[in-house]
């Protein structure tokens, strides 16, 4: 695998710890909106040091083949990063399977990045790793990520109940897989 992948004038690019500075910004402006769906954040991850940390062991996690997450930027937008998907748990051997779990930016949703980039990961981590299961889990809530996963061919297979600790109470989720 590559730390960097380029179609048309998107970008989807692994980042270590240098990056920090625009990482932090881009999780900081999105924080309202991220942390409706995300488990809770130590009192510290909004500092350039946890986020330093959370890069290294990332592209380690890259590195041993555990754990990809790639930043998606546009080069109309120098240096903005417009969102994140990653690819966790993955698996190898008689399963090739992983979860994934994607965001954009809150200025530039509504905008087909999601799409793009969720379809630009797919074709790498199924053409590069052999994935053949991706999995998706989505709060029930979320109705434009379950949307989009149902767009690009995610099929819905049911309910995880009780499947995360979310802001202090177990919180049902929605299983999506994508079969190659």
């Amino acid at each position: 695998m590559k730390l960097e992948y380029r179609n048309n004038n998107l970008t989807l690019k692994v980042l270590g710890a240098d990056s920090a500075p625009s990482v932090l910004s881009f999780y900081s402006r999105n924080r309202l909106e991220f942390e409706k769906y995300e488990t809770d954040k130590p009192d510290n991850f909004y500092t350039e040091e946890f986020i330093q940390n959370l890069l290294t062991a990332e592209y380690n996690s890259f590195v041993t083949g555990k754990h990809i997450r790639f930043f998606l930027y546009d080069e109309n937008y120098p240096g903005q990063i417009i969102g994140t998907i990653s690819f966790s748990d993955i698996k190898k051997g008689c399963f090739c399977s992983c979860n994934t779990g994607y965001k954009i930016d809150k200025n530039f949703q509504q905008r087909g990045y999601g799409r793009r980039m969720l379809t630009m990961a797919l074709k790498i981590i199924v053409t590069e790793l052999n994935m053949h299961r991706i999995e998706a889990y989505i709060a029930p809530d979320n109705t434009a990520s379950a949307a989009l996963a149902r767009q690009l061919g995610f099929i819905q297979e049911g309910t995880a109940y009780s499947y995360v600790r979310l802001h202090g109470k177990w919180q049902d989720h929605l299983r999506f897989v994508y079969i190659s």
